[in-house]
């Protein structure tokens, strides 16, 4: 199947998004596609009335787009609801184990990635927060390896990766060259780039002299969507309750000991010299003379994503309207 059709965003209303990316969205035919892959997810994997549930909830009433619209515009179409399920299992995850202490939260990673093994088994913690989720992830695993599509299991390989080393450093930055590593890996990209391919159906890897290109931005992308994200979540984030504050303007702060004023200009522009870079690398791809078609495919799938997120961030009102009292 071919992608939704997606229409191009009118970014210029949106002061606070400075990126230089074109954003696209899908939404307006995907829209039931997404939804119910989002109420799949959400229902599934919390409780009624539950924190973790109001908080997924009000992530997708941005009235500027659809989260999953603006950044997986290329998508097939039979793929997108998959791409929905899995962003969004990751994100009711992450809202769970930033309320635990730390090595709480690494047994709870370990316990999730057994759905991803060959010796699951249903247990009395299903009705548990987490237990939900591990039924969640089970199940869409049981569907997709049913297929017998190998990348469906590469892409399942690497969410378990991305699992076991997502929050898993206990430790205090102090660069943000030493930050950034652990923003990527938090952040799910690898599973991410691979959610992409996956969802375009191209492959898994390209040749060695390719995949020296792809590498170098996926890199860039990585590092601006991370850090873009801290960018704006920075004012949510600041006043958690957390034995650990992961946020790049915190490192800033720390690392050049500025007020956070500051520390945001300069992350602003770290944001906006590693978007050149990302640009620079797409206009090598574009230029090869060989067979580097579904490359640029590729890249331009990411530029989208990091386009959409970046909207998505400047727009939300997750980080503009902060809801403290829903979330206690």
């Amino acid at each position: 199947m071919a992608p939704f059709p997606s229409r191009l965003v009118d970014t210029t209303r949106v002061a606070s998004y400075f990126s230089s990316f074109p954003v696209k969205n899908c939404e307006y035919d995907a829209l039931p596609t997404i939804q119910k892959a989002l109420n799949s997810t959400i229902y599934s994997c919390t409780a009624p009335g539950t924190k973790a549930q109001r908080k997924a909830e009000y992530r997708h009433t941005n009235p500027a787009g659809n989260l999953f619209g603006l950044c997986f515009s290329l998508s097939e179409a039979d793929r997108l609801g998959y791409t929905v399920q899995f962003i969004e299992f990751l994100c009711i995850v992450d809202d769970v184990m930033e309320d635990l202490p730390f090595k709480e939260a690494c047994r709870e990673h370990c316990f999730l990635r057994e759905a991803l093994s060959d010796g699951y088994y249903q247990d009395e913690y299903e009705a548990e927060p987490i237990g939900r989720s591990r039924k969640f992830l089970r199940d869409i695993r049981t569907e997709l390896l049913n297929d017998n599509d190998p990348s469906s299991l590469v892409l399942l390989q690497t969410l378990d990766m991305s699992l076991e080393h997502r929050d898993s450093l206990d430790v205090e930055f102090l660069t943000l060259e030493d930050y950034i590593p652990y923003r990527k890996k938090n952040f799910d990209y690898e599973f991410v780039c691979q959610l992409v391919r996956w969802a375009m159906k191209i492959p898994m890897k390209f040749s060695p002299e390719k995949e020296l290109l792809v590498s170098k931005y996926e890199h860039s992308i990585g590092v601006t969507a991370g850090l873009t994200n801290d960018y704006f979540s920075w004012e949510m984030e600041r006043n958690q309750p957390t034995d650990r504050l992961r946020n790049a303007v915190a490192v800033l702060i720390k690392e050049h000991s500025i007020p956070e004023s500051e520390a945001k200009v300069m992350l602003k522009e770290h944001i906006m010299k590693e978007e050149k870079k990302a640009l620079e690398l797409m206009h090598e791809s574009e230029s090869n003379k060989e067979d580097f078609e579904q490359v640029t495919r590729y890249l331009t799938a990411l530029e989208l994503f990091a386009a959409g997120y970046s909207f998505w961030c400047s727009t939300c009102p997750r980080y503009h309207r902060i809801q403290k009292d829903d979330f206690n």
